[in-house]
């Protein structure tokens, strides 16, 4: 989705940014979107902060059903990217099962239960912010599978991005 008017930052517009794009901050976006997914997080979206935010460039936000699920969505994405060499500045509710964060620098990772994102509303604070509805499907597309080559995207429903 792209918005028709670019946000005002310090009183000047900020920079318009497309998505996807080739930088490395929106590749791991992406892989972590990806990570959620394999794990059947629900809502998986990227947000676009470049120009709106100093805190970082991209959120990735995604839904589990239950606090084991969200539990288990954290712990899995932490694992596959610090195994793929990115470890996080943060980490906070991890073993929390409502929201947990996990701070790559350049992405922050919000995985929270249903409750708890529909209170938050991140993505209203950020409305402004062009964003990435990530679901299985994206990941079949052969340009996005060409960003990825190291992972092997799988889904239990036998669908996922070619081999």
């Amino acid at each position: 989705m792209k918005n028709d008017k670019p946000a005002k930052e310090n009183g000047t517009e900020a920079p318009e940014f497309t998505m996807p794009d080739d930088s490395a901050a929106y590749a791991l976006a992406e892989a972590a979107g990806w990570h959620l997914l394999d794990k059947v997080a629900q809502d998986v979206v990227v947000m676009d902060l470049r120009g709106r935010s100093d805190v970082c460039d991209f959120f990735v936000l995604g839904s589990g059903q239950s606090a084991n699920q969200v539990r288990a969505l954290a712990k899995h994405l932490h694992n596959e990217l610090l195994g793929a060499g990115h470890k996080p500045k943060g980490l906070e509710g991890m073993n929390d099962g409502r929201w947990a964060l996990l701070d790559f620098f350049d992405v922050v990772v919000h995985v929270f239960d249903v409750k708890a994102r529909e209170y938050f509303q991140l993505e209203k604070l950020w409305g402004d912010a062009p964003r990435r509805d990530l679901d299985p499907a994206w990941f079949t597309d052969p340009a996005v599978a060409a960003r990825h080559p190291d992972l092997n995207f799988t889904f239990a429903n036998g669908s996922g991005a070619p081999d």
